[in-house]
């Protein structure tokens, strides 16, 4: 099946750009153990060699329908992969020899309202997020040079060898910035118009003040931008088609297509 029918099979999500600095929620203990009732994702598929911890701390094995608390880091082996799946539906897979630190997972039953941050460290990520609910839901995916906020979407992060960021859109919109700069989304009609245009707030020193024009850009449905290490300057979305994506990553490209249709046999470990 080829992304552009995922893409039209996809959610279409009209909800607010939802963009800011969410507050890490603390590890409590190297035990991956957490009660039912707990915001944590769950692992809802696993392949090979998957660890998760507190960053830093010591890693223990991922057992398929374990949670992972915030301030959590996972890591798969070479050919691993791991799907994690928020409360409201949203997932985030992770790619083989990867790392992903999961900064903030917080979820309120009551307006089922979903706060999520993670950064990918290496390799890659790939998101499908559920319609964020309420005025506090945000998804935010982060690397060491940008960052890719969404309103409701499918899309996925890589980081390169030589440290760039690629982040492609297969449906729905995303508002990548590089690192010094956070959107802050609203709820007027002009900012759902122009979610770029939405207020701001910038990381503390030594993080130096940038134009919005260099630092953050919109990416809709089959959009890409690759940031190199040094930064955004050079950036420039670009399409991209199904085939390109397919034939530059195949079995990545493959299986994520096919989780995301429900489609997939391959069983976890």
């Amino acid at each position: 099946m080829s992304m552009s029918t995922i893409s039209r099979r996809g959610t279409r999500l009209i909800n607010r750009l939802a963009i800011g600095a969410v507050a890490a929620i603390a590890f409590a203990a190297p035990s991956l153990e957490a009660s039912p009732s707990a915001p944590a994702p769950k692992a809802t598929f696993i392949k090979g060699d998957v660890t998760a911890g507190p960053v830093d701390g010591t890693l223990a094995k991922v057992k398929r329908g374990g949670l992972i608390p915030g301030g959590s880091t996972v890591k798969t082996g070479d050919g691993a992969r791991a799907e994690l799946t928020f409360p409201d539906g949203s997932v985030v897979r992770i790619g083989p020899s990867s790392e992903l630190r999961l900064e903030a997972a917080a979820f309120d039953g009551k307006t089922k309202s979903v706060k999520v941050e993670a950064e990918v460290v290496g390799g890659q990520a790939w998101a499908k997020v559920a319609t964020l609910v309420g005025n506090d839901a945000q998804f935010k995916v982060k690397t060491q040079n940008a960052v890719a906020g969404v309103r409701g979407t499918v899309f996925r992060v890589n980081v390169d060898k030589d440290e760039a960021t690629v982040v492609k859109v297969y449906n729905g919109s995303v508002a990548v910035g590089g690192a010094p700069a956070f959107l802050s989304g609203g709820d007027t009609e002009a900012c759902k118009a122009n979610p770029i245009k939405c207020n701001r707030r910038e990381i503390a020193a030594p993080m130096q003040e940038v134009s919005v024009k260099e630092f953050e850009h919109l990416l809709g449905t089959m959009m890409q931008i690759r940031i190199g290490a040094g930064g955004v300057k050079q950036a420039v979305p670009a399409a991209f088609t199904a085939e390109q994506d397919a034939a530059a990553e195949p079995e990545w490209v493959r299986w994520n297509s096919e989780r995301d249709a429900g489609k997939s046999a391959e069983k976890s470990d």
